[in-house]
């Protein structure tokens, strides 16, 4: 999955507001250093790349990187978030269902605060684009659970796809239609099961003080409207 330039520069934005210029230039060096030790892992296995975000940003046809990135991101070799942000980025890919999910499940709940408000978001892209529900227990518990705030809305839209617990997750949406951190994607999710369930809080929703959620919910209700 490619890296998102604007988020980046909020990121970069962030970080110059809350260090001092010192604590930048710390940051910044043990960053390019980390960054170095990547790349030069994945090119001693093959991978002709300049930096990871070159992985992360073309096409790969050669997926013998994700284990090696599994590794590292395993290691005590990386602190640097943004680094971190840029292996999992690079493991959101479908060759990597099954073998990263269980590990990363483990990582985004012993996140730090800060580190949800980053990593966490990343973390739920990944379970949405190779959402299975073998992880169907351990989603519904990170979706439920407050304190993870926004990191919490790609698990939701993962939650749509499901195969094997439609009605429940046609009634953890309804219910979570009502959090705001999420109710836009508990209402892109009634969208994708095409939820007859969700008509009345989604005609609720249709006056919602969020026009956003507001616009959503009448076209999530159209469609639904469409299919009966």
């Amino acid at each position: 999955m490619g890296l998102d330039f604007n988020k980046e520069i909020e990121r970069i934005i962030e970080e110059k507001k809350e260090k001092s210029p010192n604590e930048l230039y710390e940051v910044y060096r043990i960053r390019k250093k980390e960054d170095e030790y990547v790349t030069m892992e994945l090119r001693k296995n093959g991978f002709k790349v300049s930096s990871l975000y070159g992985l992360v940003n073309y096409k790969q046809t050669d997926f013998g990187y994700i284990l090696i990135l599994l590794e590292i991101l395993k290691s005590d070799k990386i602190s640097d978030d943004i680094i971190k942000d840029g292996i999992i980025r690079a493991l959101t890919v479908k060759k990597a269902k099954g073998q990263v999910e269980d590990y990363l499940l483990r990582e985004f709940q012993n996140l730090t605060e800060n580190q949800t408000a980053t990593l966490g978001g990343t973390i739920g892209n990944l379970f949405e684009y190779l959402y299975s529900d073998k992880y169907f227990d351990q989603i519904v518990e990170i979706v439920q659970n407050k304190k993870y705030g926004t990191a919490r809305q790609m698990f939701v839209s993962g939650l749509a796809k499901t195969k094997k617990h439609k009605e429940e997750v046609e009634n953890l949406l309804i219910d979570l239609s009502f959090d705001r951190d999420v109710a836009l994607h508990a209402v892109g999710g009634m969208g994708k099961l095409k939820s007859v369930k969700a008509k009345k809080r989604l005609t609720e929703l249709l006056i919602d003080k969020n026009k956003t959620i507001s616009k959503k919910a009448k076209s999530v209700l159209e469609k639904i409207e469409k299919y009966e």
